[in-house]
This record gives C-alpha cells, sequence and structure tokens, in this order.
C-alpha cells in the first residue's frame, strides 16, 4: 500500500462514515507510514519528490481534520460508557 493511497481510503471512510472500516485499514496504514518514516530520502528538494512529499502533507492534515472532528463527535459517547462503567467513588 503506497501512504497516498491509504490516506485517500481514510479520507474516503470518513467522507461516507464507515467509520467501522478504519480498523481493517489501520494496519496496514501504519505499516506504510513506519517504511516511509524509516526511508532514506537524500534528496527532498527534487521536483518530484517535493510534489509527493507536499501531497503527502496535504493528504494528512486532510486526514487529521476529519478524526479530530469525529473525535470531538464521539467523545461524550465515550464519556458515558466510561462513568457508566466506572465503579462509584467510596466515601
Amino acid at each position: 500500500m503506497q501512504l497516498t493511497q491509504g490516506l485517500h481510503a481514510l479520507l474516503d471512510i470518513a467522507e461516507n462514515g464507515e467509520w467501522e472500516k478504519v480498523d481493517g485499514l489501520l494496519q496496514d496504514l501504519l505499516r506504510t507510514m513506519e517504511t516511509v518514516r524509516s526511508s532514506n530520502y537524500r534528496n527532498l528538494a527534487t521536483p518530484d519528490i517535493r510534489k509527493q512529499v507536499q501531497e503527502v502533507l496535504r493528504l494528512l492534515d486532510s486526514a487529521l481534520l476529519v478524526c479530530s472532528e469525529r473525535k470531538d463527535q464521539i467523545a461524550p459517547l465515550v464519556n458515558a460508557f466510561a462513568n457508566a462503567i466506572a465503579p462509584p467513588a467510596k466515601p
């Protein structure tokens, strides 16, 4: 999986509200990101590489935005479950 492919897939999932599919994408996306992180790009100044990096950064910004919005949307539900499960405090 290419990083841009994975990020596009994540954005498609978010746009379609199919958040249950994120789990299936997660491991491939994490492996791909680790491969990119550990690679040796010696010359980031070439126009092709610079364009690819700019595209990945744009996609990362978009993915971060939609995932943050979703996190904010589900935070009340997560907190409600956490409070319902937590045992009562002892006096």
